[in-house]
């Protein structure tokens, strides 16, 4: 099958390479002109734990010059998502299917405004990934399953691609699984980042001093609560106390990091923040469920972004 990586960061870099190993053909689509190049040249110098390789794709800076391909991963952030779709309509025919692997809740309802439910595949990624430099990523896996996928359908064409999908990229040296209620693994990891990402870019603190203290604890419990709630109305299931323990375990073991979303208010840039806490309060305002923490959590973020000049 064709391939193409919309949004082909080191998160994107990884994933294209996983299929490209598993013997697909991968077009990796990114502005970064110098990372695009670089590849195109050399290939990518891939680094995943000890094993450091070069992996050859093609690449293309702009989608319209790019033909029809089987499948489109978009990788871009989900506030980009519409743009992305919008400039790359030369990758989608007729037969294509769209899958997102990209972070948060709501991505999926953003492809359905664009593609029909049974051309939509979604998953979660479990693995931490870096842009070292143009043509260059690392990846680290951090839990004994990289990536799941499914699909809207949950039988027919979309499921048969997404199990093909998940494959080849186990082909590819990742553990990928097929699930059918895949989307109970996307709230799963949404509710860790919630409770940890916008709170450590608010506080500007790394998550072992946020969640070392006793309020950061009772704060993160206040936001998988609520996410709770508003999952069992959509009838997934979220454990707190499961939540909680995998809060505890790696921001010890990562305690020198900042979360994507701390980095990104950091460098002063749009955050998903519309994607993870946002999301749920829209949830909860839908079915009438309080969202108090992760409202007061998402209000911060966004005046914070509206004033990233005139912070102190």
């Amino acid at each position: 099958m064709k391939y193409a990586v919309l949004g082909a960061g080191a998160m994107g870099s990884l994933i294209g390479a996983a299929l490209s190993k598993g013997g697909q053909e991968v077009l990796l689509v990114d502005p970064y002109r110098e990372h695009m190049d670089r590849i195109a040249a050399e290939g990518l110098r891939l680094s995943f734990g000890p094993v450091t390789e070069t992996v050859r794709m093609q690449t293309c800076t702009n989608p319209a010059e790019a033909g029809q391909v089987d499948v489109v991963v978009l990788l871009v952030k989900g506030f980009m998502s519409e743009t992305a779709i919008t400039g790359a309509r030369g990758l989608f025919g007729e037969g294509t299917f769209v899958c997102t692997l990209q972070n948060g809740l709501g991505n999926v309802e953003v492809l359905e405004k664009n593609f029909p439910r049974d051309r939509i595949l979604q998953g979660v990624i479990h693995l931490a990934g870096r842009m070292v430099g143009p043509g260059e990523v690392s990846g680290a896996r951090y839990r004994e399953t990289d990536l799941y996928l499914g699909s809207l359908v949950k039988e027919g064409p979309a499921s048969d691609v997404a199990k093909t999908m998940a494959g080849s990229l186990s082909d590819g040296g990742l553990t990928a699984e097929y699930k059918t209620d895949v989307e109970g693994e996307i709230w799963k990891k949404a509710v860790v980042n919630a409770c940890l990402n916008a709170p450590c870019g608010v506080l500007r603190l790394r998550g072992g001093e946020y969640f070392g203290h006793p309020e950061g604890k009772r704060i993160a419990a206040d936001i998988a609560r609520e996410f709770a709630a508003v999952a069992a109305a959509k009838g997934i299931v979220i454990d707190v106390d499961d939540a909680m323990r995998y809060l505890e375990a790696g921001t010890r073991t990562r305690s020198e990091h900042y979360p994507s979303m701390a980095q990104d208010m950091m460098n002063r840039r749009r955050t998903e923040i519309d994607f993870l806490n946002g999301a749920v309060v829209k949830y909860g305002q839908e079915r009438g469920i309080p969202t108090p923490a992760n409202d007061y959590v998402t209000r911060f973020v966004k005046i914070i972004e509206d004033n990233y000049d005139l912070q102190f």
